[in-house]
């Protein structure tokens, strides 16, 4: 998947690109102290699921956890992502 990310003051907006290319915007985008958090919802089969993401950004990289809600219970995994080189 890819991210993307742009901040405009405090403000964080961006899409999460899933491998078909359809993309889904972030919610409630934010950067304080270095602290990345967003949340993306996504729609299948008419039901709606949440992630919920949060991550340190230093240098060109985020480093965080990412926490969803799976058959009522709610799991977390680790997820990083890296500044793309510009062509």
């Amino acid at each position: 998947m890819t991210l993307k990310l742009k901040l405009e003051g405090d403000k964080l907006t961006g899409a999460m690109v899933c491998r078909e290319g359809q993309e889904t915007p972030i919610q409630d985008g934010a950067l304080k102290d270095n602290v990345v958090s967003f949340k993306i919802v996504r729609e299948r089969e008419e039901r709606k699921m949440t992630s919920k993401y949060t991550g340190k950004l230093s240098s060109d990289t985020i480093k965080g956890k990412t926490e969803f809600e799976r058959d009522g219970q709610t799991q977390s995994r680790d997820w990083e992502a890296k500044r793309a080189k510009e062509k």
